[in-house]
C-alpha cells in the first residue's frame, strides 16, 4: 500500500477517486507529521467502510474533533458509548412519521410563499442559487426544529422584550458564522455568564473583523436565550399539539418517566440539528438545480416523472414514495457533490481492515494480478472515510463523473458505496428529514418552473466540454460542507 504526502482538502476534492487509482489501492496512508499519529488512513472502499462503520466500539468517533459543537450542551453528535446510546434512544422518536410529515407540510408552505413572492415575475433570475435554497432550509429549520414559523419575505417586527436581535436573524447569523465560531478560541465566546461579564466578548467593536465577531457573539447568545425561553414556555404551556423537534425532545422518555433529556441536552440537540441539517440539504439541492440547468434532457425527464405522478394537482405527502426519480436526482447530487468530504474515525485497539485493489475508469483492476488483502492499523490511528473517493469509485459506479439520476432506479444500485449520511449505527438520524425536504422542494419547483443557466452572467464558451462547463458553473468551496460558489440560474414559469 502506498504512502503519500499530506494533502489539502482542495487537492482531495479535485482528485476524487484518482487519488486512489494513482497509487493502486482503495485505502492509502497519508503522512501527517504534525498529527499525534504520523500516519492517517484515507478510505474509498465500501468493504473497508462497512467493517469500520459496523463496529462503533472498535472504531469510535474522535470526540476531540467535535468539542466545539458542545457550545450549548452535549448532543447526539458529540457523544460516544453509553451516553450516545441514551441520546439516540431519546432523540429517535423526534424523527418518526408524524415529524417527517410535518417537514413536508412546512416545506410546501415555504416554497409556495416563495412562489407568491415571485408573483408574475418570469423569468426570475437568481444570482446565486445557494442563497435561495439556504433561505428555504433556514425557514424550515426554524419551524420544524424550534417551532418558530416565519413567512417568506416577512417584514421585521418589534424586538421582543429582553432581546437585541430577532430569532430568525440570530438563527441566520449562527448558521452563517459556525465556522467562525469553530475557528476562534473559546475565551472569545465563553458561556453565557462569561459573555455577560465581558459585555459580549471583550471584542473590538470597530473594523470589519471586530464588528463581525461582535454580531456573531450576540447571535449565539441570543439563540441560547431564545431556546431557554422556548423550553420554559413549553414547561408552562405543555406539549399538547406540538410537532416541533424541541417539544418532542422535551417530551421523550426512556424506560421510565424520569429518564429524560436535561434542559441543556435539549438545547444541545436542537442546535445540532441546525448545524447538521440546514446547510447540507440546502447545498445539495442547489447543486442539483445547477446540474439540471446544464442538462435539459435530464430536467425534462424529471419534470415528466413528476407530472406523470401527480398530474395537474399539487404534490402531497402521500406522493413521496412514488417520486422515486426525484429522490434519485437528489441522491445523484449527493453522490457527485457530497456535502461532507471526510468522515473521521479512530481505532480503539490494534486491528486490521480489508483493502481492495484500485480500478481503472472502466471498473477493471489497475493491476490484474493484485489480490484483496488486509492491512494492520495500529491503535489510535486516524481514519477518514473519503466520500468522494467512494462516490466516484468505478468498481461500483459506471461512468462515475456523469450526471445520471436514473442509476438510483436500479434495485441493485450499490448502497454500500453511497455514504453522504455516513453508515452503520452512527448514520445520520435526520436522513429522512433531508430526503423529504428535498423531494418537496425539487418536485414543487420543477412542476412550476424550468431552470436554465443565466447566460448573461455565465456566458457560453464554444467547444467547452460538459464536465468543464459543469466545473465552471459549479465552483466549490470546502467550508463546513461542500458549497457551490457561483451558479447564477434563471427560473421560468412553465405554461
Amino acid at each position: 500500500m502506498a504512502r503519500i504526502l499530506s494533502l489539502e482538502n482542495k487537492q482531495k476534492w479535485e482528485k476524487k477517486y484518482s487519488l486512489f487509482s494513482d497509487v493502486g489501492w482503495d485505502v492509502i496512508a497519508i503522512a501527517a507529521p504534525l498529527s499525534p499519529n504520523p500516519i492517517e488512513f484515507l478510505v474509498a472502499d465500501p468493504v473497508s467502510i462497512k467493517t469500520i462503520t459496523g463496529n462503533r466500539v472498535l472504531f469510535p468517533k474522535p470526540l476531540e474533533l467535535y468539542t466545539p459543537l458542545m457550545l450549548y450542551g452535549t448532543n447526539l453528535v458529540t457523544t460516544e458509548g453509553d451516553l450516545w446510546s441514551r441520546h439516540r434512544r431519546l432523540v429517535n422518536p423526534s424523527f418518526k412519521e408524524a415529524s417527517i410529515r410535518y417537514v413536508w407540510e412546512q416545506t410546501v408552505r415555504i416554497v409556495n410563499e416563495m412562489f407568491d413572492d415571485w408573483g408574475d415575475e418570469s423569468p426570475k433570475p437568481v444570482n446565486h442559487v445557494c442563497a435561495l435554497t439556504n433561505d428555504i432550509a433556514l425557514l424550515l429549520i426554524g419551524a420544524v426544529a424550534f417551532g418558530r414559523k416565519a413567512n417568506w419575505g416577512s417584514q421585521a417586527s418589534p424586538l421582543p422584550q429582553g432581546h437585541q436581535m430577532h430569532f430568525h436573524d440570530a438563527l441566520r447569523i449562527v448558521s452563517e458564522k459556525v465556522l467562525l465560531r469553530l475557528a476562534l478560541p473559546p475565551f472569545v465566546w465563553g458561556n453565557k455568564e462569561v459573555r455577560e461579564r465581558m459585555g459580549l466578548g471583550g471584542i473590538a467593536s470597530k473594523g470589519w473583523l471586530g464588528s463581525t465577531i461582535k454580531e456573531a457573539a450576540v447571535a449565539f447568545a441570543e439563540l441560547e436565550l431564545y431556546m431557554e425561553e422556548m423550553i420554559d414556555d413549553r414547561v408552562t404551556g405543555g406539549f399538547e399539539g406540538r410537532r416541533d423537534i424541541m417539544g418532542q425532545l422535551m417530551n421523550a422518555t426512556g424506560e421510565d418517566a424520569s429518564d429524560r433529556l436535561s434542559k441543556r441536552d435539549v438545547i444541545g440537540n436542537t442546535y445540532i440539528f441546525l448545524f447538521a441539517g440546514h446547510e447540507t440539504t440546502a447545498h445539495s439541492v442547489a447543486f442539483l438545480f445547477g446540474l439540471l440547468a446544464l442538462d435539459q434532457d435530464e430536467q425534462e425527464a424529471l419534470y415528466n416523472h413528476i407530472k406523470s405522478g401527480v398530474g395537474d394537482r399539487e404534490p402531497v405527502y402521500e406522493d413521496v414514495s412514488s417520486l422515486n426519480l426525484v429522490l434519485g436526482a437528489f441522491y445523484e447530487s449527493l453522490r457527485l457533490y457530497s456535502p461532507v468530504m471526510n468522515i473521521p474515525k479512530v481505532n480503539a485497539e490494534d486491528t486490521t481492515i480489508p483493502v481492495m485493489p484500485a480500478v481503472k475508469e472502466d471498473g477493471t483492476q489497475m493491476d490484474p494480478s493484485a489480490k484483496p488483502k488486509s492491512i494492520f492499523v495500529p491503535k489510535g490511528t486516524s481514519i477518514y472515510l473519503y466520500t468522494s473517493g467512494v462516490h466516484y469509485n468505478p468498481r461500483y459506479w459506471k461512468d462515475p463523473h456523469a450526471f445520471k439520476p436514473a442509476r438510483f432506479l436500479d434495485p441493485e444500485w450499490p448502497r454500500e458505496a453511497f455514504i453522504p449520511f455516513s453508515a452503520g449505527p452512527r448514520a445520520c438520524i435526520g436522513r429522512r428529514f433531508s430526503e423529504v425536504e428535498a423531494i418537496a422542494v425539487i418536485s414543487l419547483v420543477l412542476k412550476h418552473y424550468k431552470i436554465t443557466v443565466d447566460e448573461a452572467r455565465f456566458p457560453f464558451i464554444p467547444g467547452e466540454s460538459v464536465l468543464a462547463r459543469r466545473e465552471r458553473l459549479m465552483g466549490t468551496s470546502q467550508d463546513l460542507s461542500l458549497t457551490p460558489t457561483n451558479a447564477p440560474l434563471i427560473f421560468t414559469k412553465r405554461q
